[in-house]
């Protein structure tokens, strides 16, 4: 998917474009409205152009999980433990059933631990390796999100917008909107 970030001054432009991308039927995966983290405007002149329908999630800034990397950080590190624990689980057991290696014995375990004893250690690797591999993110990230922070702390509105990659984005719907600017973050 291909995320684009338009940053606004406010939130009547946001409910404006996500309008006209709905009537020129624009395949959007997710929307979210960032608001402000020094937010300025007055609520509720913002809130009173919003229309019935609801298009984009509103939420702060540390909500959102492409804007805040402990949260990525997190579902990637379930996402890993969900295969690396049972994974570490079943390769220290076939290790243990392999090498016929006494290592728990000789410790004092009784040896018909042994095996299960391996299996385990296998599970611990894949709760660690699930830890470190979810770490870190790319420089330009880093880079864009300090971007992104600094104008949300300048008062500024944030519309994520997620679209298909093999979509182009409408420029033309997107420069008719009064947007500061434009920031395509990372294609998956």
């Amino acid at each position: 998917m291909s995320t684009y970030v338009i940053i606004l001054k406010e939130k009547r432009p946001a409910n404006e474009l996500l309008l006209k991308l709905k009537e020129a039927q624009t395949p959007i995966l997710n929307c979210d409205l960032v608001e402000p983290l020094n937010n300025k405007s007055d609520h509720e002149n913002s809130n009173s152009y919003i229309s019935e329908e609801v298009f984009a999630n509103q939420s702060s800034f540390n909500n959102i999980k492409i804007l805040n990397p402990a949260l990525a950080r997190k579902d990637r590190q379930k996402t890993l433990a969900t295969w690396l624990i049972p994974f570490g689980f079943v390769a220290g057991l076939s290790f243990s059933q392999m090498t016929d290696l006494k290592t728990f014995a000789d410790m004092g375990f009784p040896n018909q631990l042994e095996k299960l004893l391996g299996g385990l250690v296998g599970m611990i690797s894949g709760v660690l390796g699930s830890f470190f591999s979810a770490g870190g993110i790319s420089q330009e990230i880093v880079d864009d999100l300090r971007a992104l922070r600094k104008k949300s702390e300048e008062g500024f509105w944030l519309l994520i917008l997620e679209l298909p990659i093999e979509i182009e984005p409408p420029w033309a719907i997107l420069n008719e909107t009064d947007s500061i600017e434009v920031i395509t973050i990372g294609k998956e």
